[in-house]
């Protein structure tokens, strides 16, 4: 019986590993409806996005939100740039990057709830 158990929970645990997280394709601003669709359920607190930093290629030091990026020519440039400013690197694999959602409480504490993928947008 015990082996049985431990077979379904371990089966479980590689289903939750190989089935990617998160809406593929989703922007910035479906993630933040969606956020504002499904608010934290405790009183006191509220959800945050914390959103990737990508290094400047103007200046090493400079760090850029990736939603402030675009993507052209397999490059990610800065959206307020119009695609013709620096080269600030490769695209992610899959054209995608990694938002991380937290549930900050009354005292400043983050605890982590939920990632989403987002898609860089095409620069126009």
């Amino acid at each position: 019986m015990r082996v049985w158990m431990m077979l379904g929970i371990g089966a479980l645990w590689l289903i939750s590993a190989v089935v990617p997280s998160g809406a593929s394709g989703a922007t910035i601003d479906d993630v933040r409806k969606e956020m504002a669709d499904n608010p934290s359920p405790y009183w006191g607190t509220r959800l945050l996005m914390f959103v990737p930093m990508e290094p400047s290629g103007v200046s090493g030091h400079m760090l850029m939100p990736m939603n402030e990026l675009c993507a052209s020519g397999g490059k990610l440039r800065p959206i307020s740039d119009g695609a013709t400013g620096a080269d600030m690197g490769p695209v992610p694999p899959g054209n995608e990057y990694t938002v991380q959602i937290f549930m900050r409480d009354g005292g400043g504490y983050d605890i982590w709830k939920y990632s989403r993928k987002v898609t860089v947008p095409e620069c126009k």
